[in-house]
Parts: structure tokens; C-alpha cells; sequence
């Protein structure tokens, strides 16, 4: 079976899921050990979370300690349930055969964060999308294109299944979207730029 045939809409609504059990073990397992760490992390400073940890749970102030302390007390909780949520809905329907749209946008979720739990521990920048030859680590490498293309499948599947676009909807929108500069400052605070 081809692999933009593995997932696909049904007639009556969802999606149906063709996986060879393989995949579907893959997809029950990873989500748990992953799982299993946001269980451990609490408060922990950004410098002491785990690597495959530091991409789903980035600073929001790299210069300030006291703010990011107080930042992680606000959110880390609410983020952390945002994930597990997802990764437990994809080990849970790993083995199903039809998905409806909660279960299919969780697990949409749960790839990105698999591929930055797994991207993290491998090092994988921009730059770098394959393996080193001989690599220690051939497996997650594997897991990590196996997961980028079910990622990729999955965000096709949806753009097909989204409304066509309203004519003309477009015109509404006005040239600058965050509005009136206030006292001749863009939204970012930088100055306005001077008519030609």
C-alpha cells in the first residue's frame, strides 16, 4: 500500500487508518515513553529538562530568570497536559482502523511532538535532515523520516478536506492588519515608515 494511501477520508466521515502493525506498535510505544517524561518534569529549569524535552517546553525569557521562573509556575502545567493529551489519544487509537477529526488533530499533535522529542536527541538541525553514515542512532533516525512523512500525509489529508476559500474574503482585510500605529509606532514599536 502506497504511503499517501495509509490514511485516508471515508465516505461516511473520519478517516480510515491502513497501518501495518509495525507502524501501529511504533505509534503506541513512542507516545508513552514520551509521556513518561513530561510525568517527570514539574518545574524543572530549562537547563536540567531532558533533550527530547527542550523543544516541546521552550523559555519564553532566555535573559530574565526570575520571569521565566514565574513563567514556567503560569504555564508549564496547562503545556505539558497539551501534550499528554495528544500522545495518549495516538497510543490509544494506535491499533484503530477509523479516526474521527478530535482524534486525527491529537494525532497531528502528537507527530510534531514526537519528531521534536526525537529531533532534539539526534541533533537535527535545518541544515541536517539525513542520518550520518554509520551513525549509532539508525533507528530513531528511521523513527524520525517514518514520523515526518506520516506528519506530512496527515497535514495533506487536511488542506484537501478544508472549505474552498470565500471570494473575495481577502478584500476585508485591511494593508495593515495590527492597526493604526499609536504615536507613530508599528505594532513592534519600531517607526512608522514616512509616505514616498
Amino acid at each position: 500500500m502506497s504511503l499517501l494511501r495509509r490514511i485516508r477520508p471515508s465516505k461516511n466521515g473520519g478517516y480510515e487508518v491502513h497501518l501495518a502493525s509495525e507502524e501501529r506498535s511504533l505509534l503506541s510505544v513512542l507516545p508513552a515513553h514520551l509521556v513518561s517524561l513530561l510525568d517527570n518534569v514539574g518545574e524543572t529549569p530549562q537547563d536540567e529538562l531532558p533533550d527530547a524535552l527542550q523543544r516541546l517546553l521552550p523559555p519564553a525569557y532566555t535573559t530574565d530568570p526570575d520571569a521565566e521562573r514565574a513563567y514556567v509556575s503560569m504555564t508549564r502545567e496547562d503545556l505539558v497536559e497539551h501534550h499528554r493529551e495528544s500522545l495518549e489519544t495516538m497510543s490509544v487509537t494506535a491499533k484503530a482502523t477509523w479516526l474521527n477529526d478530535e482524534q486525527l488533530a491529537a494525532w497531528l499533535a502528537a507527530l510534531n511532538d514526537l519528531r521534536l522529542a526525537l529531533g532534539s536527541m539526534l541533533g537535527v538541525t535545518e541544515e541536517e535532515t539525513e542520518p550520518p553514515m554509520g551513525d549509532a542512532e539508525q533507528a530513531e533516525w528511521i523513527a524520525y523520516q517514518y514520523l515526518g512523512a506520516l506528519q506530512s500525509e496527515l497535514v495533506d489529508i487536511l488542506e484537501r478536506v478544508l472549505p474552498d476559500a470565500v471570494p473575495g474574503a481577502d478584500d476585508l482585510v485591511p494593508d495593515d492588519y495590527w492597526g493604526d500605529p499609536v504615536g507613530g509606532l508599528r505594532w513592534d514599536g519600531t517607526p512608522q515608515p514616512r509616505d514616498p
